[in-house]
């Protein structure tokens, strides 16, 4: 069966430290998944709404690892494509 994925619940705090996230690492969207039995999240989707991940160094991965158990998902910068 093919894992599928889902947008994580965030509570504000977690929230907060996404946000922090986005503005540390100048991205234009940060967003967290998690796994879910019936997946509303794929390629195809995220990239219809302009959007593609961000090549980052490996200080900015390091964040983003760091962030991954405090949001309790995997967590991917993306910038804007679409005007």
């Amino acid at each position: 069966m093919r894992d599928s994925w889902g947008y994580a619940d965030l509570d504000p705090r977690q929230l907060a430290l996404v946000t922090e996230a986005e503005r540390t690492l100048e991205t234009d969207v940060v967003m967290v998944y998690k796994p879910a039995r019936w997946g509303t999240i794929d390629s195809e989707t995220v990239s219809a709404e302009g959007l593609r991940p961000v090549e980052l160094d490996a200080t900015q991965l390091e964040c983003l690892q760091g962030l991954e158990p405090l949001v309790g998902g995997v967590v991917v910068a993306y910038e804007r494509t679409l005007v």
